[in-house]
This record gives structure tokens, sequence and C-alpha cells, in this order.
């Protein structure tokens, strides 16, 4: 019997979803698996005019060990003593996970009860607040870099951590409002009410009701967080420019081996491994629609 018009469809569907799957993962991984590989083969290898092969022949591990190689509790004092092969490598990567613990409590302190307010009050003109925190985000960030230069320069922290810090704030608070925003909104009501007819007063229910359906938010919006301040690499080159000690991950990238940017990826992928329950439970609405 010949297969039908609706059955080809049904066979059609899911061989192009499979397609589509397979070519985002070879677009995601690829770069990832090549530059692996460029880390792992020798010095000759990897200035030689010739392409890689796709499995290297003597794989070395010599760079990440090299990266790897720490002394704890140098006799001069301190908690870690670096190599001589990567002192600019262990400065950057301690900058970039002290701005880090700083932006992502920050973030969700001020963005986590912003949100909960847009997403679940009903006020005047908050449709227009909403649209002014996106806005926030519209603009390219060499915009705003002379005025963070002499606002930094006022405040007396041009050159150091903090300013990068109150420069990703800048970017990670309007994100995560937005985003927690539409969370909060798509968040049954009932629960709320039933606290309420409970006895629970308003601080009571964001007490108690709340932070367990907030969670699975909180935990994608932390990730988010991370990652805006991890990466990046325009405020902290304008920032820090000229203080070596000062730069971050993304600064000593071109002065690095492939290893140190293998290494760089770790923090990332295991938080969003550790987290991607709560990330995957998450249901996003438009918090313009409610």
């Amino acid at each position: 019997m010949l297969t039908t018009w609706p059955d080809r469809r049904a066979l059609l569907r899911p061989c192009l979803l499979g397609l589509g799957l397979l070519l985002l993962l070879l677009w995601t991984l690829t770069p990832l698996y090549w530059l692996f590989v460029r880390s792992v083969v020798t010095d000759a290898e990897r200035i030689s005019p010739y392409p890689h092969a796709l499995f290297p022949q003597a794989p070395t591990f010599e760079d990440y060990s090299a990266m790897l190689r720490v002394r704890l509790l140098p006799a001069e004092g301190g908690l870690i003593a670096p190599t001589v092969h990567n002192d600019l490598q262990l400065e950057s990567w301690r900058n970039s996970i002290l701005v880090a613990l700083a932006v992502v409590p920050l973030t969700l302190a001020i963005s986590v009860p912003a949100a909960y307010a847009l997403g679940r009050l009903r006020f005047r003109y908050r449709n227009l607040l909403l649209v002014t925190v996106v806005l926030t985000r519209a603009h390219p960030p060499v915009a705003v870099a002379i005025p963070f230069h002499y606002m930094f320069l006022r405040l007396g922290v041009d050159g150091t951590l903090y300013a990068i810090v109150l420069a990703h704030l800048s970017l990670s608070i309007p994100l995560v409002t937005w985003i927690m925003s539409g969370f909060f909104a798509g968040l049954p009501r009932s629960l709320e009410w039933a606290g309420r007819v409970d006895g629970l007063s308003r601080f009571g229910v964001i007490r108690h009701v709340v932070p367990p359906l907030a969670l699975p938010g909180v935990a994608a919006c932390a990730v988010i967080a991370f990652l805006t301040s991890w990466s990046d690499y325009f405020f902290a080159g304008a920032i820090m420019s000229g203080t070596l000690s000062g730069h971050t991950i993304p600064m000593t990238v071109k002065v690095s081996p492939p290893a140190y940017l293998v290494l760089s990826l770790v923090p990332v992928l295991a938080l969003a491994l550790a987290l991607q329950r709560a990330i995957r439970s998450m249901r996003i609405a438009g918090p313009l629609l409610w």
C-alpha cells in the first residue's frame, strides 16, 4: 500500500528536526573541538602552515601542566604562588572570579525584587518602566564608555575591579530584571492567594511561598549574570587599559595559549551543568503580555 501524504509529512518532520539539531550541534561543538585540538598539539604543529589533522598524532598536555602548576601557601605569604609560566593568567583568573562573585549576588539582590514588583503588581506606568529597563541594554557599550570613565574618576575607582563590577551590573541588572519579570508574571497566582487566605501578609507570601517557585528562574539568571561578567571584553579593556595586573580572562586571551581558553570554559560549563535541572524547568513569558 502506498504511503499517503499525511504519513510522509509525519515521517519528514522528525527527520528535518533531527537534521536541524545535528547541524546546530556541529555549529556549536566544532569550534570547541578545534580549540581543544590546538591546545594539545606540539608547538611545531601549531605554527605549521599546513592544516592540522582532526586527530592529533602526538598529543601533549604540557600547556595544561604549565597552567595548573601552582604552589600553595608560598613562603612569602598569600594563598598561591604562580610559576613563571602563568603569572598573568593566574592574575586574570583571580580577577574574573572576584568580579563574577560580586556581580552575581548583587544582580540577583537588585533584580529579583524589582522583577517581582514588575511582574506581579499592577501600577501606573508599569509597561513604560519595563520598556525603559529593556532600552538600557539597547545602546552599544561604547556609547557609555566616556560617562562611565568620568563617573569612575569622580568616585575614585577608575582602573580597579570595583569599576568593572559597576560596569557589569549595568549589563546584567536590566537583562535579569526583564527575564525574571516574565518568569514571575507566568507563575500561578493561586498559590499566593492560598497563602493570603491562610493569613500570610504579602511579605509573608514573598518569604514563604515565592522562593520555591522562583528557584528555577533565579538559577537561570545566576548563570546569565555569571556569563555576562565572565565573557565581557569591552568594559574590562576600557577600564583596565594599561593595567596588566587588573586584567580579566577575556583581556589575556590574545597572549595566552589555547589551553588557557579551554580552561576558561570550565567554570561556565560546570555552572550550567550544576543548574541544568532548574534551567530546564524554567518557563518565561513576556511580561508585557500580562
